[in-house]
């Protein structure tokens, strides 16, 4: 059958019914069990600055009014901050508060820092290891030299260029996501054992009924042809 419609397809799956949630189950275990047993799990802890221009860091006793230019002024330097705070010189502050347990490369591939949008004052630090609480500890120690570092690093050691907002308690385990690749995993089995079937349907050329052949050929059908070998062998079933 060369041509297709919602039938035809819904009939090929049938006939390969059993194949199809033979793949579908046969991919899933192999999914599950590759995240259970196999791969190496990380995860995420994530703190958080607040941009400044130095006029938003109000001490107590000053007034905490923010007025409109300092968040514009604020805006405006935020990408400056977060590359000040991709420079080695950050990360090997950060390897020294440490105590040195990584080097200032390690932890560059450990530690994201970006702006979280371009009309937020916010810039996130997601820090990614092999260990939950490690991850905390390298993000929390990001967050405690970072305010100075930046002030530092843009001669204004008076003003806080950056503020913390957020610290980490915990860190979220980011790979592997067993539930999304299980499901994925059984999509992907699903159809790649249909689209075979489908392939092996489009090259099959025999005419399996009078269907087919009038599907495949202009040409009007007299009748049928009786299968004389089928009906003796039935005959003799009979008189037996």
């Amino acid at each position: 059958m060369n041509e297709f419609s919602i039938s035809s397809l819904i009939a090929i799956a049938r006939k390969c019914m059993w194949y199809l949630i033979a793949a579908v189950l046969i991919c899933a275990v192999v999914a599950y069990c590759y995240c259970s047993l196999i791969a190496t799990p990380t995860y995420q802890s994530k703190v958080s600055f607040v941009a400044s221009n130095g006029g938003m860091g109000a001490d107590a006793n000053e007034t905490n009014k923010i007025i409109s230019s300092d968040v514009a002024a604020s805006l405006a330097m935020i990408n400056t901050y977060v590359d000040v705070l991709k420079t080695s010189g950050a990360y090997k502050q950060l390897s020294d508060s440490l105590g040195g347990k990584y080097t200032a490369g390690e932890l560059k591939k450990m530690v994201s820092v970006q702006g979280r949008h371009e009309d937020s004052l916010f810039i996130d630090v997601t820090v990614t290891t092999t260990s939950p609480v490690e991850s905390v500890r390298i993000a929390n120690a990001f967050l405690n030299l970072g305010e100075s570092y930046v002030s530092a690093a843009m001669n204004e050691p008076d003003k806080k260029l950056i503020l913390k907002a957020e610290d980490s308690s915990s860190a979220v385990q980011n790979y592997p996501t067993t539930a999304i690749t299980v499901i994925i995993a059984a999509v992907l089995g699903f159809v790649v054992v249909y689209a075979i079937a489908l392939i092996i349907n489009v090259m099959d050329k025999t005419i399996k009924g009078e269907n087919d052949f009038a599907v495949n050929y202009d040409i009007p059908i007299l009748g049928n042809i009786p299968n004389f070998k089928a009906a003796a062998k039935g005959e003799k079933k009979y008189e037996k």
